[in-house]
């Protein structure tokens, strides 16, 4: 009898210290929609507001996460084109949550090529980042960084146009 009661205790203390001292999983992101408005193009020169939604899982059983300082940041055939800091927030485990994000793009900004490609396809692509400073309650903090790459997004390059990404939500990689 008390070989069975200490061998189920050590089981149970095996389960407690993995589910608490095991490394978390890191979050999985997806891009949900990506939508364009106010859009300005003149030749490589664009303008306008890149608006996204990312759904975020804590795929954890009992780890929760804090996000300080999201910064999203937008490329386009890898030149930045620009960045937005959103706050930080309590991520419980098991959750999904949603990051709502809106980048300007201020007049001027250049994007070499998104010319010919809206002359020649009406859409381009974009390539997103989220850089995300997270910790843990067992774990110190670290940046992680997930990519959205080869976005596509049909834009209608009138004055004041608008657009919208093409294709189902995106799965963002770990970069």
């Amino acid at each position: 009898m008390a070989a069975c009661c200490v061998f189920l205790g050590s089981i149970l203390l095996a389960i407690i210290l993995l589910i608490f001292f095991y490394p978390p999983d890191l979050p999985k992101v997806s891009l949900s929609s990506l939508t364009v408005t106010k859009f300005n193009s003149t030749g490589d020169h664009i303008s306008g507001y890149l608006n996204m939604q990312f759904q975020v899982l804590n795929p954890n059983l009992v780890t929760d996460f804090f996000y300080h300082d999201v910064n999203c940041s937008v490329y386009h055939d890898k030149d930045h084109l620009a960045s937005t800091m959103s706050p930080g927030f309590v991520h419980p485990a098991r959750e999904t949550r949603q990051i709502s994000v809106t980048v300007h793009l201020t007049p001027g900004t250049t994007a070499r090529g998104i010319g010919d490609d809206l002359a020649t396809y009406d859409f381009t692509e974009f390539d997103v980042k989220l850089t995300i400073l997270v910790k843990s309650l067992f774990r110190s903090s670290e940046f992680v960084e997930v990519s959205c790459d080869d976005v596509t997004v049909g834009l209608l390059p009138t004055i004041g146009g608008h657009g919208k990404m093409i294709g189902p939500a995106r799965i963002c990689q770990v970069s």
